[in-house]
């Protein structure tokens, strides 16, 4: 079996394990990370990969695709900032709904606000994991600790079944963490 990363063909003949064979590829990467795998040309996930039994023996030939952290964060920030603005119209959009007693629709929206906003500050985590700049990592927990904080209080308050507090709560506050976060993203948009 040939394993190549970025076309470059590695020394990998002993490596009969693919945990033992993701070893050896994350020792040759350089403030990089695998983006796709092909197994003979399949394109599969790197999760796919590390999950699923594969009869290596089988395939031929697997390449590594990598890609730049700073690339990779510059694009996922990028997707955020797209993104965020949808996350702020369907929070006044929730809002709207519970003022005018529309339980039922306001909880749907918000169930699906709360997924994007979830899938959001674990990318910004991670983000802020890999900054080297302390100022910004530490101004970037403190508004995700207050948001965090903001989304709790609308989670009790939605429990309570009290939809018109809940209702500005979205609309003001969060809404007021969304627009933080986005200037927050275009921060470090600009610092990569």
């Amino acid at each position: 079996m040939k394993i190549y990363i970025n076309e470059n063909l590695i020394e990998a003949e002993s490596v009969t394990d693919k945990n033992e064979i993701l070893e050896l590829v994350e020792t040759k990467l350089d403030n990089e990370v695998i983006d796709i795998i092909y197994l003979d040309e399949v394109e599969v996930s790197l999760k796919y990969f590390q999950e699923n039994e594969l009869d290596l023996d089988r395939i031929d030939e697997i390449k590594f695709e990598t890609k730049k952290v700073e690339q990779l964060i510059t694009e996922t920030l990028a997707e955020a900032e797209n993104y965020l603005p949808k996350l702020k119209n369907a929070l006044n959009n929730s809002a709207e709904l519970f003022k005018e007693g529309k339980e039922a629709d306001a909880s749907d929206l918000l169930d699906k606000t709360l997924e994007g906003i979830q899938w959001y500050l674990e990318v910004i985590n991670g983000i802020i994991s890999l900054i080297d700049n302390k100022e910004l990592k530490d101004k970037g927990n403190k508004i995700l600790s207050d948001f965090t904080q903001a989304l709790n209080r609308a989670m009790v308050s939605l429990q309570n079944e009290n939809y018109d507090y809940l209702g500005d709560l979205l609309e003001v506050e969060m809404v007021e963490y969304i627009d933080k976060l986005s200037d927050f993203n275009q921060e470090l948009l600009e610092e990569y």
